[in-house]
């Protein structure tokens, strides 16, 4: 991941802009309500149910989503400061009893094998070109999880990255084909439950695979 990226994830500035950036338009307010349905239609596929990880979790975006299909969410980050203001903006949540913080990489999860029925990872994967570092990952989700994982990734194969790929333009985010995501998450035992959720046929950033927990690397 980008040190530069990852050092303004864990400030305190870094945070709060970020806490506030889907609401800062209505074009963002409009995305950020169709990703959380396609996020909610992977859960339903996916079957999830009772404790649920969201790693990362962010600002805590996605949380009442998830919750919609858990009966508890453990919210971890590796932020700190990303993990307060998850904190203030599910306080209610959390006095309820419903959502608990961590803070934890995604890649070294202080949990037991088994802990959730499913691990959700969103907007993490799209960020880490090295191969190594996002096995790391995938590893970790599927030590985590009993049942399924959810994992969102920047779709190489849309109408999008195809044009940016022909015309040569310098992407922030590594984009990944859906085989070739595929391939990777299985060698940690994930199994495809069917073809990648898309925002739409053009976006390349939000593709969601939903997979199952099978036996494989790390797991007897």
């Amino acid at each position: 991941m980008d040190p530069k990226l990852l050092s303004r994830y864990q400030s305190s500035t870094g945070a709060s802009a970020y806490r506030r950036k889907y609401e800062r338009s209505w074009m963002r307010r409009l995305s950020n309500r169709r990703e959380l349905a396609i996020v909610d239609r992977a859960l339903e596929r996916a079957g999830a149910t009772g404790r649920i990880l969201d790693c990362p979790c962010g600002a805590g975006r996605l949380t009442p989503t998830i919750l919609q299909h858990a009966e508890h969410v453990v919210c971890a980050d590796i932020s700190e400061q990303m993990i307060e203001q998850a904190r203030e903006a599910l306080a209610p949540l959390a006095l309820a009893g419903a959502v608990t913080f961590q803070v934890a990489s995604a890649a070294d999860l202080p949990m037991e094998d088994d802990t959730f029925d499913t691990a959700v990872c969103h907007r993490l994967i799209h960020h880490m070109a090295d191969r190594e570092e996002r096995a790391a990952v995938f590893a970790e989700m599927a030590r985590v999880a009993s049942r399924r994982v959810v994992i969102s990734f920047s779709d190489d194969s849309t109408w999008k990255g195809r044009s940016q790929r022909r015309r040569g333009v310098h992407r922030r985010r590594s984009a990944l084909m859906p085989a070739d995501m595929f391939a990777e998450a299985a060698a940690h035992g994930l199994r495809p439950m069917g073809a990648p959720l898309r925002l739409n046929g053009f976006h390349s950033l939000v593709a969601i695979a939903i997979f199952e927990v099978g036996v494989g690397v790390g797991r007897a």
